[in-house]
């Protein structure tokens, strides 16, 4: 027997076998689509703090201001035009028109007092890339409060703590 007769015969058969199959091709085809969404602009508001005016002695003869505390809105990136106001819910309260900073009003266990939301300057987020979500634009409202002097106050009257809201409209 010959090996070497049956190796050669056996390579030409490969040989002839993968000329006769055809080379698989590397080729590309391409098709466009869109990529579609509606984005519903929002804001948040995170946990607002409470307005403590601390203890007010009747008839005191300074008024009383209250620990200032801060409501940040954070917004879809790129919306304009936020104002705010209070609520009028609280009995005795008032507010102002809706504009940049809220003015408000109110009564509290008989004494009155004034309660203000200046609006700061608004932080710009960063854009998402493939990489990071990115992150909403923010504005913050430090709310502040002031209680006039020689009141006699009323405990009966308007309980504390008094809810009130800060209201942002965007």
């Amino acid at each position: 027997m010959n090996i070497r007769k049956y190796l050669l015969s056996g390579a030409f058969a490969v040989a002839m076998f993968a000329a006769m199959t055809p080379a698989a091709n590397s080729a590309q085809v391409t098709g466009n689509f869109n990529v579609t969404v509606a984005l519903t602009s929002v804001c948040t508001m995170a946990a607002i703090g409470d307005l403590a005016f601390g203890t007010y002695t009747a008839f005191q003869a300074a008024p009383l201001v209250a620990t200032p505390t801060t409501a940040t809105l954070t917004c879809t990136r790129g919306l304009a035009g936020v104002t705010a106001n209070f609520d009028t819910a609280a009995p005795g309260s008032t507010a102002a028109a809706a504009a940049a900073n809220a003015v408000g009003a109110g009564v509290v266990q008989g004494l009155q007092y004034t309660i203000l939301a200046t609006a700061g300057a608004p932080v710009a987020g960063t854009a998402a890339t493939a990489g990071s979500i990115g992150t909403g634009d923010s504005r913050p409202f430090s709310i502040t409060g002031n209680m006039p002097a020689s009141q006699a106050g009323d405990p009966t009257q308007n309980a504390s703590p008094q809810v009130r809201t800060l209201m942002v409209n965007y």
